[in-house]
Parts: C-alpha cells; sequence; structure tokens
C-alpha cells in the first residue's frame, strides 16, 4: 500500500506538469520565502507603497499592486529591481527550477580528557514547477511543485536552530543514497488587493522579523489554511484557521508512528495604522484539537470564544508596536504572552509563572545604498513558552510521552514560532548587500544562549520523574518538557512545582553558548532566452559551548514494585510511602548518577558549514 501511494504521488506530479505547464508563471503568491517579500518591507518602510498585508504570502493581485506602486513612485534602482520582479514573475509562461547543492559540515568535538573531528558530506538536489496565474480579474491560482531529494537528514548539515527550507519532513522514497520528498504549495484567492480571502496549502508569516517572528515563523512548516485580509487606509484586519500536524508529548522520540492529525490553529490580528510614524497590532492565536472548532473563524476575542466551552485550548497573545521615525528606518518590539501571572505582578513579584516572549530591535533599509536591508535584534522566549502537556483523555490527568499531543506550539513537530527553544534568548544581524547588480551578499550573525529548566528541579521532583516509566517525561529544556506529572488519580495532573512556580529564566548552573556568523551569496547571471542560472556558496561557523544541555536528564526506568498494601519495595528495602521512596538512598543515588552522567556528556564543538549550489529555472 505504501509503495502504492508513492506512485500514485508520482503520477500526479507528472499529470499537473502535463494540465498546467500552459498557464503557470513563477510562484511568488504560494512562495513565502520568494525575494520579493524582502524587498517588499524595504519598499514599504521608505514609503514607496502603502502598508503591506499583515499575513504573508499575498495574493498576486497585491503583489502586482505594489510592483506598480514601486515602478511608479520609487527611485531608479527601486523602480528597476520592481520591473525585474514584474517580468520574472508576470512576463513568462510556466517556471520549471532545479537546483543542486553540495553541503558539508566540519566538526571537532572536544570532551574534558579527548576530542574528536567528523566530517559530513551531504547532496541535495531539488527541482519542480511552480506558477501564478489570473483567472479572472478577482481570482488567481498559485502553486509549486516539486522534488526535495537529500542524502544525510538536514539536521546533520545545518546550523543550530535553522528549520529545513522545503516542506519535506515526512513519507519519503528511496533511491540509492537520496531521500526523497514530494513538496507541494497551492492556494487560491479571491477578491481585490486589499480585501481578500485566499485557500490551500503553503507557509504563513507575521511579523516585522520576516524568517524570526515569534507567532507565526516564515521558515515553519506548511499548513492547509483558509485566511482573510482587509487592509483600509487606518486599520487592518487579517486571520488565518490552519490544519496542522500533531505529534506526541514528547515529539517524534517515542513511536515511529510519531505524527498525526486533527491538530488545529486559529490567528488574528486587527492593527492600527493611522499614524505616519506609529502602528499598533493586537493579535491572538490559538492551537487545539483534536476538536475542530468553527467558532475561531469569527472576528472575535479568542479568549471569550474557547470559554463557551470550558477554556481548554492553549491560547496566546500578543502585542506589537512599530515606530517609524524616517522613512526607511522601523524600531519594533513585539510581546507575545503565552501564560501570565497577573495576581503575582500585580503584588510585584517576577519570579512567578510568566510564560511570555518578547522580540525587539531595528530594521533599516536605505534608499539607493549598496545595502538593501540592515537588521538587528534582540529575541527571549521565556522557560516553558510554546509547551504544553495533553492528557490521555478528559477524565483523568494521566499522560505518557506517547500521548497524542493537540496543544504544543509545534505543526509536524516544527516550531510555528521562534526556532529558539524556551528559556532561551538571541542577539541576531543580518545584512543585505547588493554588492553589484547581479550580485547579492547576506550577511549573518547570532549570539544564543538556553538553559535546560529540569536541571532546576528538586532532588524530589527528579526523583518522580526517575521513577516514572522511561519515555514517559521529556527532561531536555525543549518546547516538549511540560510543567505537569501524570496524575490517573484525578482530573488533572499535578504541578511541578519549580516549574509552575517560578520564571526560572537562565538560573540552571550550566548554559549552552552558541556563537554563529556566515555569509551566503548568489551571482546571478543575465536572462537568455535558455533561462535563467545562478552560482551561490555560503559558509558559517558556530561555535558551541557546553552542546548537549538540550538533552535530556532524568529518562526514568528506575525499578520499584508497588504492594497491595501500600508499601512499595525497591533496591531490596520496603518503603512505607511514595514519598518515602523517593526520598530513599536507592532513588536518590539514581538522580545523583543521572544529573552527573548529563553533565559529564556536555562538550565544546566548533563547527564549519560550507555550501555551494547550481540554481537554473525557466
Amino acid at each position: 500500500m505504501k509503495n502504492y501511494s508513492h506512485n500514485m504521488r508520482k503520477i500526479f506530479v507528472s499529470l499537473l506538469v502535463f494540465l498546467f505547464g500552459s498557464v503557470i508563471f513563477s510562484q511568488v503568491a504560494v512562495d513565502i520565502n520568494d525575494p520579493f517579500y524582502s524587498d517588499a518591507q524595504g519598499w514599504e518602510l521608505r514609503g514607496v507603497t502603502s502598508t503591506l498585508p499583515q499575513l504573508r504570502p499575498y495574493p498576486l493581485k497585491t503583489v502586482e499592486r505594489i510592483l506598480n506602486d514601486v515602478i511608479e513612485n520609487g527611485s531608479e534602482r527601486d523602480s528597476e529591481l520592481a520591473k525585474e520582479h514584474y517580468e520574472r514573475i508576470f512576463s513568462k509562461p510556466y517556471n520549471f527550477y532545479a537546483e543542486g547543492s553540495g553541503k558539508a559540515k566540519v566538526s571537532k568535538e572536544k570532551y574534558e580528557n579527548e576530542s574528536e573531528s567528523s566530517k559530513t558530506k551531504a547532496a541535495i538536489v531539488n527541482f519542480g514547477i511552480g506558477g501564478d496565474t489570473t483567472l479572472h480579474p478577482l481570482v488567481s491560482f498559485a502553486y509549486k511543485i516539486g522534488l526535495f531529494c537529500q542524502t544525510k537528514d538536514f539536521e546533520e548539515y545545518s546550523p543550530l536552530y535553522t528549520n529545513i527550507p522545503a516542506d519535506a519532513i515526512f513519507d519519503p522514497t528511496e533511491s540509492g543514497p537520496f531521500t526523497n520528498y514530494v513538496t507541494w504549495n497551492a492556494n487560491a484567492s479571491v477578491g481585490t488587493e486589499a480585501v481578500y480571502g485566499t485557500a490551500g496549502m503553503n507557509r504563513m508569516g507575521f511579523g516585522p522579523f520576516y524568517g524570526d517572528g515569534l507567532a507565526l515563523n516564515d521558515t515553519g512548516y506548511h499548513s492547509a489554511n483558509i485566511a482573510f485580509n482587509a487592509t483600509s487606509e487606518k486599520w487592518s484586519y487579517a486571520s488565518v484557521y490552519e490544519t496542522i500536524g500533531a505529534t506526541r508529548n514528547m515529539g517524534r522520540d517515542t513511536s515511529d508512528n510519531w505524527l498525526g492529525a486533527n491538530k488545529y490553529l486559529a490567528f488574528h490580528a486587527i492593527k492600527w495604522h493611522s499614524h505616519e510614524k506609529f502602528q499598533v497590532t493586537y493579535y491572538e492565536n490559538i492551537v487545539f484539537g483534536p476538536y475542530n472548532n468553527l467558532s475561531y473563524f469569527a472576528p472575535a476575542p479568542y479568549m471569550g470564544l474557547q470559554n463557551i466551552g470550558g477554556a481548554n485550548d492553549n491560547l496566546q497573545m500578543g502585542l506589537l508596536l512599530e515606530f517609524k521615525p524616517v522613512k526607511g528606518l522601523e524600531i519594533a518590539a513585539d510581546f507575545f504572552a503565552d501564560d501570565i501571572d497577573l495576581n503575582a505582578l500585580f503584588k510585584g513579584n517576577l519570579d512567578s509563572k510568566n510564560r511570555f516572549g518578547i522580540q525587539t530591535g531595528v530594521i533599516y533599509a536605505p534608499s539607493d545604498s549598496i545595502f538593501s536591508k540592515l537588521s538587528l535584534n534582540y529575541t527571549v522566549v521565556m522557560p516553558y513558552v510554546y509547551a504544553h502537556w495533553e492528557y490521555d483523555d478528559n477524565k483523568t490527568g494521566s499522560f505518557t510521552g506517547s500521548t497524542w499531543n493537540y496543544q504544543n506550539y509545534t505543526n509536524g513537530g516544527i516550531n510555528i514560532g521562534s526556532t529558539l527553544d524556551p528559556n532561551s534568548d538571541k542577539i541576531s544581524l543580518s545584512a543585505q548587500i547588493n554588492a553589484t547588480k547581479n550580485l547579492k551578499i547576506t550577511l549573518l550573525g547570532n549570539l544564543i544562549r538556553h538553559a535546560n529548566g529540569a536541571e532546576d528541579f528538586s532532588d524530589d521532583e527528579a526523583a518522580e520523574y526517575m521513577l516514572a516509566p522511561t519515555g514517559t517525561y521529556a527532561t531536555n529544556g525543549t518546547l516538549y518538557m511540560s510543567q505537569m506529572f501524570s496524575d490517573e488519580t484525578s482530573s488533572s495532573g499535578k504541578h511541578v512545582d519549580s516549574a509552575w512556580e517560578k520564571l526560572g529564566f537562565m538560573t540552571s548552573d550550566h548554559k549552552m553558548y552558541v556563537a554563529q556568523l556566515g555569509f551566503n551569496a548568489e551571482y546571478t547571471f543575465a536572462r537568455t532566452r535558455a533561462g535563467r542560472f545562478s552560482l551561490c556558496a555560503g559558509y558559517t561557523f558556530e561555535y558551541v559551548k557546553n552542546a548537549g544541555v538540550n538533552n535530556n536528564i532524568y529518562k526514568g526506568g528506575v525499578e520499584y514494585t508497588a504492594n497491595d498494601d501500600g508499601t512499595y519495595t525497591a533496591g531490596g528495602n520496603t518503603y512505607s510511602s511514595w514519598e518515602d521512596l523517593k526520598k530513599s538512598d536507592y532513588v536518590q543515588n539514581a538522580v545523583k548518577a543521572a544529573r552527573e552522567q548529563w553533565i559529564s556528556n556536555l562538550y565544546d564543538c566548533m563547527n564549519h558549514y560550507f555550501s555551494v549550489s547550481m540554481k537554473y529555472s525557466y
């Protein structure tokens, strides 16, 4: 049956090539990582075009309006660039793309008494077809379909905290050394350039920091979605309702059968932008399942909507402030609230259950400069942000690592928001340089910290984890680590006090530090009748101190026997209560050994990432 499914996908892709080959164009309306979007942000900041829609990508009608604005109102350089985009998007009857890449990672790992060196090489082939077409003045359609083939998993040749650029994580085929994924995105749009609805399957992005947002990250996994946008001179409203992929409480760690359905996300945002220099956006998003709740289509507060059914969904709220003191410059601050202890805050106590993220920084897009865009920002994600547990059912507070999770902030196991783990922060700097008309260079730098909150667990809490069956809990400091213990005797789990009652930001003894510095360069040859050809090269240096902090500390599996008389037997001794068992030398020695083993496995490493590629499009 699996081979049949693979063959049907191949036949389906071939049919699409045949059927739509005569009407497709460049796929900007479905490809959120198309360079048009970065350029459009710079044009908006310089006042060359009006307010952009809040959600990316945009339908073809909106793309055309933006390009016409820039052609008419922009500088000579902006107008020339907009004309190039217009020709690429609208002038060709179809778009075939192919890319071949070679990747290499050279690592040196330093342990306490020894060091190890390793090399990883990978080949990537990515090809397919894509296009946008206008079916009616108010209707457009876009799609991009192809194959993404790699000889190594993405994580083996990529820097930390980066997402795979292709929507390729599940159900591959094998051919020689390559693992092959069919990648497809498509959507249809109905409406004008200012008021429209879209439906389809694609990635979604929100916020001024492209590819690095707290709520909807452009680099996240694609979803099946229905979106709406309305933009006026003073106000904008946008919403999206998504079907996303569910994983288990411990992600991929517990089963080969790790990806499931019946998980959903709804997001909406209202933006005030009547003032030229100052803009305010309030947004909400909510993750839920396994049921489908159509009430979240309504333009009403999600907090009120979820209260109708018992407030069991995972709700976040955000406030985005944008200040544009001069043309080309934006100062932005995004506050993402997952869980706020208002009672403690009103009493002046910050060291409480406050789960939030903050992203603030500057974006500068100078006019007629060698630099097309500069960005400097700071991001902080507090402990347990994005994390959420899921019970086995709605009757008890029991759960395991293999319980399906419809609440955490992931889609197919990939973070929907920031790529950072909870209890992390990052300083990020990027520069996009137009060295010549055909040569574009991107410079990147990141300084990242991460701490594993499980290191702060008390001995009593750590004993609870060690006595659980292996695979019940994550203790790795990622969003799969929850603030609850399973409890089958009650309708909800038990709080992990050190996690539930404290902020816990960067309080652990051992922290992981990551420094990344790199560049990517792309030279595009002049377009000919045969198409367009590009050569690309990239390098990233990465230094990691205390690599392994994000590994599990307490894996569980300490054996004991629960006796009929309420006592417990373990290690040859009998204990009168559960509390006595946890405090016993037998269990506490296991806790100490697990903690010491985790510390001894930490190491420093130096990684060099190399990339060369050739791109062709027609």
